[in-house]
């Protein structure tokens, strides 16, 4: 299976990084169910929290000497950091939205 959060060194060097394509809509099989935003949203939360929590467990690994390869540990940190910027620029994004619809007269 391939890691939806994989980044190629070749998309680094160019700047063609996409947060759309890095996670697959929907998952195998469940093409023709629909999700609620609460679900979607969720579920990406705790995918974010997932990958800060693989990052702290990589950095502790490097610390303790049990991964001598430190690129494997940055690999993991710039995976948990542009989830991170994703899901807070989403939010923004969210929030600029709600409250563009709350300045709505009806």
């Amino acid at each position: 299976m391939n890691d939806p959060l994989k980044i190629n060194a070749t998309e680094i060097r160019t700047g063609e990084l996409n947060p759309v394509r890095m996670r697959p809509a929907a998952a195998p099989g469940q093409a023709g169910e629909t999700r609620s935003f609460a679900e979607t949203l969720a579920e990406t939360v705790n995918e974010v929290q997932r990958l800060q929590n693989e990052a702290d467990t990589t950095i502790n690994k490097v610390v303790s000497g049990e991964i001598k390869d430190v690129s494997e540990a940055m690999v993991q940190l710039q995976k948990a950091d542009t989830a991170f910027k994703t899901m807070m620029t989403v939010r923004g994004k969210v929030m600029d939205a709600y409250q563009e619809i709350m300045r709505m007269q009806i």
